[in-house]
């Protein structure tokens, strides 16, 4: 099952004109049913394979961290997900920690629209900056998050996932937002 409709779900849509893209929407998840759970950790396979979160995973972060969804308004399809969390070191940074645009999406916009809301959304709610690690090779994926919302390449962390899975470390000051 890739992704099926999605008839309900409990959240707050963000609520900024300037990041309207017709017929999508981003909703901040703030409760699940067991349906829309199960989605949600198959449309994380579906993108990450075996290193998606699964339940156990995300119900915590549903209920603890922030969990975002990009949402067609007429079929009420999920296009993108994103889960973030507290950094323990810095409480005024965010961390993503998965980041994703259904792949026969990817390469449209919608993964700037997207993570532009949640960056709007996350520095409302106080955060100053947001980190992220990418796979060193990922082009498309460092050019969004580098060249058009502003992050910073700040180390490179070697073996991450390991031999060879290297990752770089990328940060935003979120007050420089593009």
């Amino acid at each position: 099952m890739y992704y099926d409709m999605v008839r309900q779900l409990p959240k707050r849509a963000l609520e900024d004109k300037d990041l309207d893209v017709e017929g999508l929407k981003v909703y901040i998840v703030q409760d699940f049913n067991l349906d829309i759970l199960r989605k949600m950790v198959n449309f994380g396979e579906n993108i990450f394979g075996e290193a998606a979160m699964d339940e156990w995973g995300l119900v915590p972060q549903i209920r603890h961290g922030n969990v975002f969804v990009l949402k067609e308004n007429v079929h009420s399809k999920i296009v993108g997900m994103a889960i973030l969390m507290r950094d323990w070191e810095d409480n005024k940074k965010c961390y993503l920690f998965d980041y994703a645009i259904r792949e026969e999406l990817q390469g449209k916009g919608l993964g700037y629209y997207f993570l532009r809301a949640i960056c709007f959304n996350v520095k409302e709610q106080g955060f100053t900056h947001m980190a992220l690690t990418v796979d060193v090779k990922n082009e498309p994926a460092i050019a969004l998050y580098r060249d058009k919302l502003g992050f910073e390449i700040e180390d490179v962390n070697k073996h991450e996932y390991g031999e060879g899975e290297h990752r770089y470390i990328m940060n935003l000051d979120l007050n420089t937002i593009k």
